[in-house]
């Protein structure tokens, strides 16, 4: 009896805190005149992306908010035009261009995605095949000329 009601408030305590934000940054920006951007940034696989860093900057100031543990982030900055990035090592960065006005709130989701390969992923393995084969033909036909005729 005792395992289930502590599994029980375990399983409870999982899906209350999957619900929150822990991991939001210091706001740079406390006060004056402003609105928020908020938004989510989502992994390849479609799950929330944690510790993500997002900045929103414009010609005077560069401000900067983290992915909390569900993917969601939350920023209060001054009236302006921000070019809102996502940067996360590894993966592409995506941008956007907001326009933050007094007590707004915009919304701006991130969807993380893989650099693109120079080439597809079959085409290396073919490359490098047709290249020991072309070196095993031009040794081939080196040594069957060098070789001398009895």
């Amino acid at each position: 009896m005792r395992f289930i009601l502590t599994a029980s408030l375990a399983l409870a305590l999982v899906l209350i805190g999957s619900s929150l934000v822990f991991a939001q940054s210091t706001q740079q920006y406390y006060g004056g005149p402003g609105g928020e951007i908020t938004g989510m940034v989502i992994g390849v696989n479609g799950h929330p992306f944690d510790w993500a860093t997002i900045y929103a900057s414009n010609s005077q100031k560069t401000f900067e908010a983290f992915s909390g543990m569900s993917g969601v982030y939350q920023m209060r900055v001054p009236a302006g035009t921000y070019n809102v990035t996502v940067s996360v090592q590894g993966y592409m960065a995506n941008s956007a261009t907001v326009n933050v006005t007094n007590n707004s709130s915009n919304t701006v989701n991130f969807y993380l995605q893989l650099p693109i390969p120079e080439f597809p992923l079959i085409i290396e393995p073919l490359l490098i095949a047709f290249t020991v084969a072309l070196v095993s033909v031009i040794f081939k036909k080196a040594y069957s000329n060098s070789m001398p005729t009895i």
